[in-house]
């Protein structure tokens, strides 16, 4: 296992892609590099306009700020892109393409999009993928 330094012109691309989905959140980005295979942890933190008022630490990802129910991961391979994390009590995956979305729940079974947050996922990998190919 290799954690990387990612270019900071992609780390700040990446970063910033699924804050338009989640207002008022911003994303640490971890990466694992190996043959090919890119791992990409996204952890969630509230920014300040979340609540300005309430900032007791200028650390912008101190652990105060998290808000762990927005990570996920991304997983890339060639053409296969994947994002997965938790939602709600399971965690689910998206398996994108563009002509294809496939989602799988924990026991790797096809499922329904789920709601709400579905939708941004699909955008999400939507604007990942031309950025990794």
């Amino acid at each position: 296992m290799n954690l990387s330094t990612l270019p900071i012109e992609f780390e700040l691309t990446a970063a910033k892609i699924p804050s338009d989905h989640y207002p008022h959140s911003r994303f640490k980005l971890t990466a694992e590099i190996e043959k090919g295979f890119i791992t990409i942890d996204f952890q969630g933190y509230f920014t300040e306009s979340f609540n300005p008022k309430n900032r007791p630490y200028s650390n912008p990802i101190s652990e105060v700020y998290r808000n762990n129910k927005i990570d996920f991961r991304l997983f890339w391979s060639g053409e296969h892109l994947a994002l997965s994390g938790w939602w709600r009590t399971a965690i689910l995956s998206l398996e994108y393409t563009p002509i294809r979305k496939e989602w799988l729940n924990e026991d790797g079974e096809e499922i329904l999009r789920p709601y709400p947050d579905g939708d941004k996922f699909e955008a999400i990998a939507a604007s990942f993928y031309p950025i990794l190919q």
